[in-house]
């Protein structure tokens, strides 16, 4: 049997799944961004309720977190001490010439992570060859570690020039610095990010050092309180950016991987539901209530990138790239907004209407919650336009107030522009649309893809409100909603496996095999001595290669898989090919007369395991007893119509009906807007079509 719970920013939702019998239990409970273990614990207890069931009985626990995004947001982190190279004190300071806003003079990058009174130099020196130009001076090397002690930090981070060609140095500095710091605090560039560019691998060092604290006091405190109900250790898994998840060991000792854990279980779940539906090409979307993210997925597969900002301002439809702390780590391709169903509308110094990204959050919620929130949100405005129920939120166990919500939206936005109450809540809508419109373009368009030729699937809490005229804005004609909108990433926790990334900096020709194959025999050792220390068995072993390529004096690389873990010639030919594509695909041209240059090799080690399977529908295509159809006014593109609404529990599969109408659940609502049908599919997905 096995429990995920997901802490989002809004709420906490929780899955048990009972393999032997194939049934789920869910519960969803307002979050506590403060003190996120109550609602993990309480979620827990209540699932457990459901489904009567005792905490022994639980063999495997997936978790999946905010904890580390939040933290780099609130700015709610240790205070680090950075040990670097004599003459790179400024490192973090200087960063890239990359800004957030080329064109405005008035704007500042964020400041560093560390003050540079907390950024010490080390007499030392190790060359682009990995040898010792000057031998560290470990008088002069303790004498800063001890300087860098009074200032009453509670971290140390050590990120050395060419430390990840050789670590030699940043260990001696680790074991001189333990009489002074926790050895669980104390982090290493060549082993946080062994890789090339000084400054991301100092950021990402950086980060993983600042949050680390927030992150080992966390698990401990959730594995401590799961003990004591359990009276003997949980099996207790993190969910990662990269598609995975890690022990609490490992989570500790990489917690700067734990920043997308959220999104990537939607998209794990979405992966695997795009296999199951056979749809070789699909946008993955997630609303839910501070956020939306855009994934793509080909043939099943996701999509990965090797950077990304965290703590960056929202712009538009994405964050504004130099806004934020670069992060080098293997994550899955996720594009996001500060577009979510708590997302605050409000009016600029030139009177035009905005919609977030500041949200109202768990607490105190959106305006109809009644918990003393003032200002309108998404949520208030599908409330106006009788898109939400107000008695059948979260299956009536929420009351939604709509006098709470109007009184908001007049004060706020109707008086000050002189517009009709549900002209504003339709504006509303059309503006947070717009935002999440142009992350589907940056997902699919700004890539080289062409979304007509995409399926959408819509998930989160929010999700399915939005789906289908979000599809539309894209010339998207087919949407599917999988079951249990909004709790599929909590579901996408039930579908990871196990697994770390393992990585080389290696600046060779692609074409020198050989010293290729030496390098990954050293990875495939890695990658067998982690297996041994977790007991994998041979037929739970899988081992993944790719590398980071790129022409000869470019300065960007393109990640591509590789066909296995050893290279042959054949094998060389193959990825050359695959490289050109890439490349035209992206930049709109090749050198196919160019060499090929390997950056970075990398490898991922999976334990694969057990997968849910999903309950089919009993195939009858009437509608279910019980299910009675009632009506009630919606507004869809300025127009009130008489919407008939349905709900969902109570669709078989073959069901189908035209829209405008309504889909109740407990924990989502799908609109299917005018010129859309909507089919139930025999494991329960609402399939919806454009039929103009």
């Amino acid at each position: 049997m096995s429990v995920a719970i997901d802490i989002g920013g809004t709420f906490t939702d929780i899955i048990f799944y009972e393999k032997n019998r194939g049934v789920f239990w869910s519960a969803k409970i307002p979050s506590n961004p403060n003190n996120p273990e109550i609602p993990f614990i309480d979620g827990l207890t209540r699932v457990l309720q459901l489904a009567r069931k005792d905490i022994s009985e639980v063999d495997v626990l997936i978790h999946g977190t905010t904890i580390v995004t939040n933290a780099l947001l609130e700015g709610n982190l240790a205070r680090v001490g950075l040990l670097v190279t004599q003459g790179f004190r400024d490192l973090l300071e200087i960063g890239r010439q990359q800004r957030p806003s080329l064109y405005d003079l008035t704007k500042d990058r964020m400041p560093p992570l560390i003050h540079r009174d907390c950024v010490k130099e080390i007499k030392e020196r190790i060359s682009s060859n990995k040898k010792i130009i000057l031998p560290l001076d470990k008088k002069q090397a303790v004498t800063q570690i001890k300087t860098l002690k009074k200032q009453n930090l509670d971290v140390l981070a050590i990120a050395l020039l060419f430390s990840f060609y050789n670590p030699k140095h940043e260990k001696i500095l680790k074991k001189l610095a333990h009489k002074l710091f926790d050895k669980r605090f104390i982090f290493l560039s060549s082993q946080v990010s062994p890789e090339f560019r000084e400054f991301e691998r100092t950021s990402t060092t950086v980060i993983a050092a600042a949050v680390a604290p927030r992150v080992v006091n966390y698990l401990h405190t959730i594995q401590t309180k799961l003990k004591y109900q359990k009276r003997k250790q949980v099996n207790l898994r993190i969910m990662h950016s990269g598609g995975g998840t890690l022990s609490i060991y490992e989570a500790k000792k990489r917690p700067h991987t734990l920043i997308e854990s959220g999104p990537a279980a939607g998209l794990i779940g979405a992966a695997h539901l795009a296999k199951t539906l056979n749809l070789s090409r699909v946008l993955a979307f997630d609303m839910g209530g501070t956020t939306a993210k855009a994934g793509m997925i080909l043939n099943g597969k996701l999509q990965y990138s090797q950077e990304y900002e965290v703590g960056g301002e929202f712009h538009h439809g994405g964050r504004q790239k130099g806004s934020g702390y670069p992060v080098r780590t293997p994550m899955i391709d996720v594009v996001e907004c500060g577009a979510g169903a708590g997302s605050i509308a409000w009016i600029d110094s030139g009177g035009h209407l905005k919609v977030g990204p500041q949200s109202a959050g768990a607490v105190p919620g959106p305006a109809c919650y009644g918990k003393g929130g003032k200002n309108p949100t998404v949520t208030d405005a599908h409330l106006i336009l009788g898109r939400l129920s107000a008695d059948n939120f979260l299956g009536g166990e929420m009351p939604l107030y709509p006098k709470i919500s109007e009184r908001a939206i007049k004060q706020t936005i109707c008086i000050p522009l002189d517009m009709h109450l549900e002209e504003a809540a339709a504006g509303i809508l059309a503006i947070v649309n717009a935002n999440m419109t142009r992350i589907l373009r940056l997902i699919s368009v700004a890539r080289g893809y062409d979304p007509r030729n995409f399926t959408l699937i819509a998930y989160g809490g929010a999700g399915p409100l939005h789906a289908t005229e979000l599809a539309e804005s894209m010339s998207i004609s087919h949407v599917v909603i999988p079951l249990l909108p909004g709790l599929f990433s909590t579901i996408g926790l039930l579908y990871t496996d196990e697994n770390i990334d393992f990585v080389k900096t290696v600046m060779i020709s692609l074409t020198r095999i050989s010293s290729l194959n030496k390098i990954l025999i050293r990875l495939n050792k890695q990658a067998e001595a982690w297996f041994e220390n977790n007991n994998v068995t041979s037929k739970k072993r899988k081992i993944s290669v790719s590398a980071d390529l790129r022409y000869y004096h470019q300065n960007y690389e393109l990640s591509l898989p590789f066909p296995g873990s050893i290279l042959s010639k054949n094998d060389i030919q193959q990825i050359q090919t695959a490289f050109h594509e890439m490349h035209t695909k992206i930049y709109g041209y090749s050198a196919s007369g160019e060499n090929i240059q390997v950056v970075n090799l990398r490898l991922r080690a999976t334990k694969l395991q057990s997968k849910p399977e999903m309950p089919k529908l009993n195939f009858t295509g009437n509608l279910l007893d019980g299910n009675r159809i009632r009506t009630r006014p919606v507004w869809f593109k300025n127009k009130e119509f008489k919407c008939q609404v349905y709900e969902r529990s109570m669709l078989p599969a073959g069901f189908t009906f035209n829209g405008p109408a309504v889909v109740q659940e407990k924990e989502s609502t799908t609109l299917v807007e005018p010129n859309w049908n909507l089919q139930v599919d025999q494991l329960g997905n609402l399939r919806m079509s454009y039929c103009k």
